[in-house]
């Protein structure tokens, strides 16, 4: 290792060597020395100390300490922190050991830096340094306490980096004035017409700083969602500047609720900082101090109430779904990263018992989590979690290896597709029925009964990022139209032509203005936005009236470039603005964005009964479309010829089917269940 060298040191300094930890329950804490001299070499002490099992919050009994964030970049371990021993004996000659060489990482070398006081001393954990990196029975044991520490510590310092392009201060400074307009309802009346009517008169250079910080590496590693995601105050260090977390990810849910296309014009990434917010703290618990998780602080808003309302976060297995785009070089780290989330300890009796293992093979991992999943599973969630795709380029580009998993176990390095059957959803395929399961562990089988209910007849072309914007060069390209014309059979768009599969339940209440919901058109921009369901949170789904759902695809199909001739009359008054109040009667981008979030790597698919379909990426032309008791949503199945003979069942995925998300193919009496042996 080349290491540096402190400046009283003639000879190579020793390496440092852990000692056992005593106790399950023990850590280490770095005691970083001062120093005003940025460029001297980093020193200090570690000791040990307990964590205090005995608290209900299982919180640390040891003095107040600080965390490090930071992301570790190439992984080599190149620098050097020197470690005194204040214990050792002297040497021989009467003087003082030699402190020791522990190896750093270049990225957490320059952290220790950055936030090295001049004066004082600086209580830290860091993983890198209080774990002992090459024992793995003590990185297993370590990660179990990970939560409580993160949780106990006195303030979050995170390192995102240093500042190559000298753009951190801007970056800064506009997350603040964006704070500071964002509590002001005047100011940001303001600043909406300006981004969102005048957004084409923007310029993108302003941006280009805040930008450049949503993108860097540290908001893309796996581990910080349990280390950022507590109530602990943070601090966020860019080179030479600092931000409050909390400023930060205000600005980043307002910003993520009501400016998709700001965000994607200047390529802002918020959702990933929104997505952190307070992940590992349970909703409405009551924590240290007397605050409510979810409430009372000075970045909770109306949008924030609603995200945790509203984002499953009691559902390990949702947990897990949506943490699908973070980075880990261990594969294995996308669940131990969550064992310390609370839901954990909601989920079924088995669950409770998973424990971090490194010596465990990945396949292992993945197919504990899930035999643990569906012991006493009330629900389907962790089959609407297998999003298989036909080949390696969704999965995470540190490890492209093919685990051969059965089929109803979720590969968690697969990139994420949006969960049409998530813990929240009004969905009820199979109305309020529970699963019905037998999983063979020995021969890896999933039995799980159900009905067959279609086929799939034709599906389209993978919908990726950009399907369903607005910047289309003609109505050829534009993928709602060529869906109408070549899948659905139908040339001009009126709400004449009914849909061959049935209204469904979900509309059958609201058909006050001549059946608009038994449309062919209703169902097609439904199947598209899974029924809208993400569009507005602020209220129960059930409340908002179905022509809202119309009036928002009407108003995107007018803005698509479609001659207006193929547009009946009925649906342009649709999409036109509401006599009352003046505004649109629909939101056109805010259905782009939701149908764009839908169908991302799904295919659209039209049944042999007629039914229109959202469905996997790996849908293809003869797979039944089932409902499994238990189940939120409709699930796609292959049928497999296996060469032993025994044949079974491959599961492709979930998906939408727009007539039967409401328990109506549990009450047509020809239909007989039966068992499906996934393999």
């Amino acid at each position: 290792m080349a290491a540096p060298q402190e400046p009283s040191s003639s000879a190579a300094p020793p390496s440092y060597i852990y000692s056992r930890l005593p106790d399950a329950r023990s850590i280490r804490i770095l005691t970083l020395e001062p120093s005003d001299d940025a460029s001297s070499p980093l020193t200090g002490t570690i000791e040990e100390a307990l964590l205090d099992a005995t608290a209900s919050s299982f919180a640390p009994a040891v003095a107040p300490y600080e965390t490090i964030s930071y992301a570790w970049g190439t992984g080599s371990r190149d620098h050097a922190l020197f470690v005194h021993d204040d214990n050792a004996n002297d040497n021989d000659d009467g003087h003082h050991r030699q402190p020791a060489a522990l190896p750093l990482t270049a990225s957490l070398h320059d952290a220790l830096a950055r936030v090295r006081l001049r004066d004082a001393p600086r209580r830290i954990w860091a993983d890198q340094i209080c774990i002992n990196q090459d024992d793995l029975a003590e990185r297993s044991q370590q990660v179990r306490l990970m939560n409580a520490i993160y949780r106990g510590a006195a303030r979050i310092l995170v390192w995102l980096g240093r500042d190559g392009e000298g753009v951190a201060e801007d970056a800064a400074r506009m997350v603040r004035d964006l704070d500071a307009v964002f509590r002001d309802e005047e100011r940001h009346r303001a600043f909406k017409k300006a981004h969102s009517e005048e957004l084409h008169l923007q310029r993108r250079e302003p941006w280009m700083p805040l930008s450049k910080m949503t993108k860097l590496p540290w908001f893309h590693r796996i581990w910080i969602v349990q280390e950022i995601g507590t109530d602990a105050p943070a601090t966020l260090f860019w080179g030479a500047s600092e931000l409050d977390w909390q400023v930060l990810s205000h600005v980043a849910g307002v910003l993520n609720q009501d400016y998709h296309h700001l965000r994607a014009r200047f390529g802002i990434g918020t959702p990933n900082i929104r997505y952190l917010h307070r992940r590992f703290v349970e909703p409405g618990v009551v924590v240290a101090g007397g605050s409510n998780s979810g409430k009372g602080n000075s970045s909770s808003s109306s949008s924030s109430s609603s995200y945790d309302e509203h984002h499953n976060r009691g559902s390990f297995v949702y947990e897990l779904h949506r943490a699908r785009h973070m980075l880990a070089r261990d594969p294995r780290d996308h669940v131990y990263a969550f064992l310390g989330h609370f839901s954990v300890r909601k989920g079924s009796w088995a669950l409770a018992g998973l424990q971090a293992d490194y010596a465990r093979p990945v396949a292992d991992v993945y197919v504990d989590v899930a035999v643990r999943v569906l012991k006493g599973a009330t629900s389907l969630i962790l089959l609407s979690a297998n999003h298989n795709a036909d080949g390696p380029q969704r999965r995470t580009p540190f490890d492209q290896t093919d685990l051969r998993l059965p089929s109803w176990v979720p590969d968690w390095r697969v990139l994420p597709v949006h969960m049409i059957g998530s813990p929240q959803t009004p969905h009820r395929a199979a109305r309020d029925t529970l699963p019905q399961l037998v999983v063979d562990e020995e021969k890896r089988l999933l039995h799980a009964r159900g009905f067959r209910v279609d086929t799939i007849a034709k599906r389209s072309w993978v919908f990726y990022g950009k399907a369903f914007q607005f910047k289309q060069a003609n109505s050829y390209s534009n993928s709602v139209d060529v869906l109408w014309r070549e899948y659905c059979g139908y040339d001009t768009f009126n709400l004449d032509d009914r849909y061959p599969g049935g209204a469904g339940a979900e509309t059958e209440d609201d058909n006050d203005d001549g059946g608009f919901e038994a449309s062919s058109f209703f169902a097609l921009i439904q199947t598209l936005t899974n029924a809208c369901i993400g569009v507005d949170r602020s209220r129960p789904y059930a409340s908002i009236p179905s022509r809202r759902w119309l009036a928002g695809g009407a108003a995107y199909l007018s803005r698509s470039g479609i001659p207006p001739q193929r547009i009946s009359p009925a649906i342009r008054a649709a999409a036109r603005a509401d006599a009352a109040t003046g505004r649109p009667a629909g939101d056109a981008f805010k259905w782009s964005h939701e149908a764009t979030l839908v169908t991302r790597y799904r295919r659209f698919g039209v049944t042999a009964g007629g039914r229109y379909v959202m469905g996997p990426d790996a849908m293809r032309e003869g797979d039944v479309v089932a409902v499994l008791y238990g189940g939120r949503t409709p699930f796609v199945l292959r049928k497999m010829e296996g060469g032993d003979g025994e044949g079974g069942w491959s599961l492709v995925g979930e998906c939408y089917v727009h007539g039967i998300m409401n328990g109506e193919a549990l009450r047509d009496a020809d239909l007989e269940d039966e068992a499906f042996a996934m393999r």
